[in-house]
């Protein structure tokens, strides 16, 4: 499971890759601990999560987990 651990701009800026915690679900996460009310504005990628169990991207909005589909690939 993922852990959620702070990312300097330091880093980021250096080229490190952004690697969010990753979990199956919602349920998995919040089972982990990972809720939206804890962790708001936060990013977690979940591998069956989005509608029809695909993958997607969740942000926090401090109440609810929103989804944000992975669409075609970036060019």
């Amino acid at each position: 499971m993922g852990k959620l651990l702070p990312r300097s701009f330091a880093a980021i800026r250096s080229g490190e890759q952004i690697q969010p915690p990753t979990f199956t679900n919602v349920a998995a996460a919040v089972a982990a601990g990972v809720t939206a009310a804890k962790f708001p504005k936060r990013i977690i990628y979940l591998s069956a999560g989005g509608t029809g169990s695909v993958p997607c991207l969740a942000i926090s909005d401090g109440t609810n987990w929103r989804q944000v589909a992975i669409g075609v690939n970036a060019i």
